[in-house]
């Protein structure tokens, strides 16, 4: 009786393993954050609905470093027999690929040339300094040592003074072809296909591929470095056109749209949160207050300098160079195309309310005289904006109050240039 119980027992189990299949989980394009919080809730899928193994297909140029050591911590943790299936596999990719417990390459595929680099807009790509690259060749002897593969050539893919004979000289980090990837045993193989590196690593050939959501996708897209950077410009150049023609608030409203599409790729990706934005938005404040309320350079500024400094790289940490440097370029073409020719167009006509006054603000000498004067807001005074004194057109600013168009004012005081109002009545 107990033997047909256990005969049992083992067909049942048989046929629940038949049943289970290998959950394909594609790894392509950029190596990012976003991809890497894909792979990790893909493989806690995989586990929960009791796949019999994971297959990574991994077909990437590269990408951030922090991203890929995340990745591989996922993948040396799940208790998931796992395979990569390379297409490429090149720098972050190569540490990824390595990370699996099998590893087949597909005809013309190639692993390595894991050297980091730093990029900015300013500079040509170069190789990153000795202390990141010895601890990514020491993640990388980890992972081979881990799963068995040798660990000079491992090494020798991150660190270009490695120098393989027969395979690399020095001053190049290793790049292997399917073929050499099998002979020197860093794959397990070379395959025609998806299929038949199933069979050889012995998994069901029955697959669910898992596919990247609209949440990864739309991270992907808003935290890609050139995009951020140009979202995060406008941002910063609508709100400022928008106080050098108050009362529009179209470029505000732009700039508002970039800013919460800037941080929203940040939360989505797990970058940023209430805090980065929060830092970001007080320093804005901050530099706002300096540059209409106490006019010149002081704390004030430095503190709203620091906290836009400290959001933006809270929300890119090691990529927040090449964000601000890129973001820092388009803001300052867009300021010469804003000042030089952007009021010249029927649109900036129209955004800084031309009138049919045409007198200039009085000379520095000609202000005092308007003391105790009453007006009318021209535009929105928030706090600054213009003012219409008989038939002299000033700029003018609040003490910080908001004060709409059309409304009665009085001169409460003059300071050079700066002419100082409240609501009259």
């Amino acid at each position: 009786m107990r033997l047909v119980i256990r005969l049992v027992f083992l067909l049942l189990l048989a046929l629940g393993w038949a049943g289970a299949k290998s959950y394909i989980i594609p790894i392509e394009g950029v190596i990012d954050q976003p991809l890497a919080i894909f792979l990790e809730q893909s493989l806690e899928q995989a586990e929960r609905e009791g796949a019999s193994g994971v297959v990574l297909y991994v077909d990437t140029p590269g990408g951030r470093v922090d991203a890929a050591i995340r990745m591989s911590d996922a993948i040396l943790a799940s208790p998931l027999p796992t395979i990569a299936v390379v297409q490429n596999a090149f720098s972050a990719g190569a540490l990824i690929s390595l990370s699996a417990q099998q590893i087949y390459m597909l005809p013309g595929s190639e692993i390595g040339a894991a050297l980091p680099i730093t990029v900015t807009p300013v500079t040509q790509p170069e190789a990153a300094d000795r202390k990141v690259i010895s601890a990514l060749r020491s993640k990388f002897r980890a992972v081979a040592e881990a799963r068995g593969r040798p660990v000079n050539l491992a090494e020798a893919m991150v660190d270009p003074e490695r120098e393989v004979p027969g395979l690399s000289t020095r001053g190049e980090p290793l790049t292997l072809s399917a073929q050499k990837a099998a002979e020197t045993k860093i794959a397990d193989g070379v395959v025609s296909s998806l299929g038949e590196a199933l069979e050889k690593a012995g998994f069901n050939p029955q697959t669910q591929r898992l596919e990247p959501g609209t949440r990864v996708n739309v991270a992907r897209f808003l935290t890609n470095q050139v995009v951020a950077a140009i979202l995060l410009a406008v941002g910063v150049l609508g709100i400022a056109l928008e106080f050098f023609t108050p009362g529009t608030f179209l470029p505000a409203t732009i700039g508002i749209i970039a800013l919460a599409l800037y941080f929203l790729g940040g939360y989505l990706a797990g970058f940023s949160s209430l805090l980065e934005i929060g830092l970001f938005v007080g320093g804005l404040l901050l530099l706002l207050v300096e540059l209409f309320i106490t006019p010149g350079f002081g704390v004030l500024g430095g503190l709203g300098i620091a906290g836009i400094v400290a959001s933006v790289y809270l929300t890119f940490g090691s990529q927040s160079v090449a964000v601000g440097s890129y973001a820092v370029l388009i803001v300052a073409v867009g300021l010469f195309l804003m000042f030089r020719f952007f009021p010249r167009t029927r649109l900036g006509r129209a955004l800084v309310l031309e009138s049919t006054i045409a007198e200039q603000a009085p000379p520095r000498d000609e202000l005092q005289s308007i003391v105790g004067a009453i007006g009318t807001a021209l535009t929105d005074l928030r706090p600054a904006g213009t003012a219409l004194f008989g038939e002299r057109r000033v700029d003018v600013v609040t003490q910080g109050e908001f004060i709409e168009r059309g409304t009665p004012i009085r001169v409460t005081e003059v300071e050079g240039v700066r002419v100082v109002v409240r609501k009259e009545g």
